[in-house]
């Protein structure tokens, strides 16, 4: 599989993760409070039937295995490991797919814990921490043995992805001990951080070139060469192109700014999802109990109305 498609599909992959596991925290805290108080809701059908799905895992196996063997026949075949003279060959593809495998046995725990097997589920945040702990070591490894090879820019970029990464591990080993919310909704800003900055690597290191285009005239400032091009096939100047110094250390400072203003729309993101699930169900148990109020029906601690309202 290219870089490019490979940032995107998992980048996809991290962002619904974040948001779907921000969306299901929210709801089932608010549901265990008002359930143990004795205001119990029974959900429709259909989402009783949806909770029984394993959809989190199937998706993660799907995922898993369609990029593993995308990775290995796109565009050539790669499944060699070792060439003639015994040296490893295709090293990034076969430290992807070995990511791929760590993210695939976390998938198969979640979809048999979501089936209600015995015993699986205290595993389920073993092996997520697994998983990750696994991508965070290996693009460490990565980093660094192949740090003379990459430009200033590019390391930047990595060591940033790989700071979105550490978090999730912590948070994956505190939750182990620790039930607190809290972890939970720093795993889950972690994870869609990660999803919108392997987007940010992607056009930014991997993009495709998308027309042929011919230079006509530079001009250079400080950490960039402002190239204006003409267009052949259109017989007009086009709006101007950028190439960087990808070895300037300006250009990866502002990349680092560009990270925060990722982890700040990753917060506002997070958040949002998270108050607007909250505020669904809010709304629910308090039509619930305004239905009990109306039958008359005892709702113990929570009697802020008086039964004959």
């Amino acid at each position: 599989m290219e870089p490019f498609q490979s940032c995107i599909s998992a980048g996809v992959v991290f962002c619904l993760l974040g948001v779907f596991w921000i969306l299901q925290n929210s709801f089932n805290t608010a549901r265990q409070f008002y359930d143990n108080r004795g205001i119990v809701w029974t959900p429709p059908r259909f989402v009783r039937t949806f909770n029984k799905l394993p959809v989190e895992g199937v998706v993660i196996i799907l995922f898993t295995l369609c990029a593993f063997c995308t990775e290995q026949v796109y565009p050539n075949w790669k499944w060699q490991m070792f060439n003639e003279d015994s040296e490893l060959v295709n090293q990034s593809e076969w430290l992807h797919c070995t990511i791929y495998v760590a993210f695939l046995i976390y998938g198969i725990c979640k979809a048999l814990a979501t089936k209600s097997i015995q015993g699986v589920w205290y595993y389920v945040p073993l092996y997520r921490c697994f998983a990750f702990a696994i991508e965070a070591l290996l693009l460490i490894f990565q980093l660094v043995d192949s740090e003379d090879d990459r430009t200033y820019l590019d390391f930047r970029l990595h060591l940033l992805h790989v700071l979105t990464v550490v978090p999730v591990v912590l948070t994956g080993m505190m939750e182990g001990w620790w039930d607190d919310p809290l972890l939970v909704r720093l795993r889950c800003f972690s994870t869609f951080l990660q999803g919108t900055w392997l987007f940010q690597m992607a056009f930014t290191l991997y993009q495709p070139e998308t027309a042929a285009k011919q230079p006509v005239v530079s001009e250079t400032s400080d950490f960039v060469v402002v190239q204006y091009t003409f267009d052949v096939n259109n017989n007009n100047y086009s709006t101007p192109g950028v190439t960087r110094d990808d070895d300037n250390p300006g250009m990866a400072n502002f990349y680092s700014m560009v990270f925060a203003w990722h982890c700040i729309v990753s917060v506002i993101v997070i958040t949002f999802c998270h108050a607007m699930m909250r505020a669904v169900a809010v709304c629910i148990y308090r039509r619930v109990l305004h239905q009990k109020v109306t039958k008359g029906e005892d709702i113990g601690m929570l009697s802020p109305i008086p039964n004959e309202v």
